[in-house]
């Protein structure tokens, strides 16, 4: 595949990076700004260094060897051929590419990709090839994949705007959308599977719509709106309008309704898993349909730097004692990752 990319993207950067000829969009939890800084400080230290001393909370985010812990699920041989979608950082992109053949990282944020590809250097690694376009507008590769990655990125399919986080999470903005999130969420992933060669896999991991703090008043993670994911769509569309100026496209799905998206568009096995604390940074991964005994759940922070009490953390782990332990309900857990086979 490294040599046939050319037929498809004919234009790239003095790094390497492949380039598309229509505009190309923007989304990273940083500014523009932010970004550029980051390239010029990368002209002189090391990746690592450069996040740690200046951006030190995405260091978890783009180094933390828990955000591949649900590659595992895919069994690989280590022949495989991979792409990774909205790849951003490599947090997948860089463990996938040291276990198999060959990666495609494709990111629309051409900063993100400059960041990756010092890593790749750094790592010498020479079977990654970054890519940086619209994940809506991808070209049929004649060559197909083995594996394909869709880490956190089916639900953002539908915003086509230029999302800086900071200035987009929870903020009003007038937006006209008008099209189904859902319908457009179903193209993308009819084309992954278009793009998997027969017993191919897609990894799929997203925010669970009936994650069990959403009954509870948290804030979607995409809007930072209450009750929003698990309200009808319809009501959900109302309350984002009023909120945000925009209607509520950030579609996140159930475990069954993720079943039935992926074979609707062509996977005849899924496989579900529940994710601890989340799919970003996943502890515990629990097979959804196989019958568990208890978890026990793990307590976050419950004393302060005054060793005192945390009253909220007490009562979050025992409604998640009671939940998990008890009722044993893995469908309101917070992340769903799904194994689909073609």
């Amino acid at each position: 595949m490294k040599s046939e990319l050319h037929k498809y993207f004919r234009n790239f950067t003095s790094s390497g990076i492949f380039l598309v000829d229509h505009p190309r969009g923007y989304w990273s939890n940083l500014t523009k700004c932010e970004n550029q800084k980051l390239i010029e400080f990368l002209k002189n230290l090391p990746s690592a260094k450069v996040i740690k001393q200046f951006y030190p909370h995405l260091e978890d985010v783009i180094f933390s060897p828990k955000r591949s812990a649900g590659l595992e699920l895919l069994r690989l041989n280590g022949n495989e051929n991979c792409i990774d979608y909205g790849c951003m950082w490599g947090a997948l992109t860089i463990p996938l590419a040291k276990r198999t053949n060959s990666v495609i990282g494709i990111d629309q944020t051409l900063e993100s990709l400059e960041l990756l590809k010092v890593r790749t250097v750094e790592e010498k690694l020479d079977n990654i090839e970054l890519v940086c376009a619209d994940l809506r507008r991808l070209p049929e590769f004649e060559k197909k994949f083995d594996v394909s990655i869709v880490n956190g990125v089916l639900e953002w399919i539908p915003e086509k705007g230029m999302i800086e986080l900071s200035s987009y999470y929870g903020k009003f903005q007038e937006v006209n959308y008008s099209e189904n999130p859902g319908e457009q969420q179903k193209i993308f992933l009819g084309y992954v599977s278009r793009q998997l060669n027969p017993g191919g896999k897609i990894y799929l991991a997203i925010e669970n719509r009936y994650d069990w703090k959403m009954f509870f008043g948290a804030k979607d993670p995409h809007t930072n709106l209450a009750f929003s994911t698990i309200a009808p769509r319809w009501l959900a569309n109302l309350i984002s309008k009023w909120k945000l100026g925009r209607t509520y496209v950030n579609w996140i799905y159930s475990f069954y309704e993720i079943k039935r998206l992926l074979k609707a568009v062509g996977f005849c096995r899924v496989e579900l898993f529940a994710a601890f604390p989340d799919y970003r940074f996943p502890e515990i991964i629990i097979p959804f349909r196989k019958k568990f005994t208890h978890l026990i759940p793990v307590a976050s922070k419950i004393r302060d730097s005054e060793n005192k009490i945390i009253f909220q953390s007490v009562i979050s782990w025992l409604i998640k004692h009671f939940i998990f332990r008890k009722l044993r309900l893995l469908s309101v857990s917070p992340s769903i990752i799904a194994i689909g086979t073609k």
